[in-house]
């Protein structure tokens, strides 16, 4: 069996889980505190999804990972499955868990499934190692509060120094004092691929969207402008080993989709 390193080892072998409780409470209000300040951020971090990946040639320097920890399924309970790919990493890399959450057709809002859905993210949030923690829902405005909710309760249980953000649909971030305003989030991460006919329909005015951004591997032509703000790059397939080397740099080069 192939080494992990030991501050991810938890992740890559799919994360344990406590079971679920259920508490049936309001939600809890979490305590005004500093957003985190990313010093050792780096400049680009890769999102890791459900495909085995060796980033171990990745400059710790330049690059970090936000690998997929869990998928959340929210319906009248909550069941996760843990990330089943492994995923190789070098020692001391910048390191996010993310959540993706994911809801049926039966789900209805009540506290116990935002109880639970909380738990379900900070079971696996106190992983050794993590810097950060981000989910990814795509909420309906009817699911927001409901999100907002699972936010708070998410937020009041990390670990001391530890990020909570989240993934931002780019209309979510058109808006200067939306619904993102109010979250208890250090940050939102703009996807700005998979638009469609939309590219460019929308800027982002929301601040909470200013210091990060999302492009695809496979969408090259379609990348915005960036500027002094940390990348998340996704990809369709695993990341290569030209890819790493080019990414290493610091820097997107024109179309890492050739880099294969």
């Amino acid at each position: 069996m192939p080494r992990f390193p030991r501050q991810l080892r938890p992740a890559v072998l799919g994360i344990i889980l406590a079971a679920l409780c259920l508490h049936t409470r309001g939600d809890r209000t979490a305590q005004p505190r500093p957003a985190v300040t990313p010093a050792n951020k780096p400049h680009i971090i890769l999102w890791a999804w459900e495909e085995p990946e060796d980033l171990r040639t990745a400059d710790t320097h330049s690059v970090g990972v936000a690998f997929l920890a869990e998928r959340v399924f929210i319906g009248n309970e909550v069941s996760v499955i843990p990330r089943r790919q492994r995923i190789l990493v070098p020692q001391g890399i910048w390191a996010e868990a993310v959540f993706r959450i994911e809801p049926g057709a039966e789900f209805q809002d009540d506290p116990a499934i935002r109880q639970a859905t909380a738990d379900a993210i900070l079971n696996a949030a106190h992983l050794p190692g993590l810097r950060a923690v981000q989910v990814d829902f795509d909420a309906a405005q009817s699911q927001r509060a409901f999100y907002a909710g699972v936010l708070r309760r998410v937020r009041a249980g990390l670990p001391p120094g530890e990020r909570l953000e989240i993934t931002a649909l780019v209309s979510w971030c058109s808006q200067s004092e939306g619904w993102l305003h109010a979250l208890p989030i250090d940050a939102a991460v703009p996807m700005d691929f998979r638009l469609g006919r939309h590219i460019g329909d929308w800027g982002t005015r929301e601040p909470l969207c200013a210091d990060d951004i999302g492009i695809a591997t496979d969408e090259p032509s379609n990348w915005p402008e960036i500027v002094n703000q940390t990348i998340y790059v996704f990809a369709p397939r695993p990341f290569t080993g030209p890819q790493l080397a080019l990414l290493n740099q610091g820097k997107i080069p024109n179309d890492l989709k050739g880099a294969r």
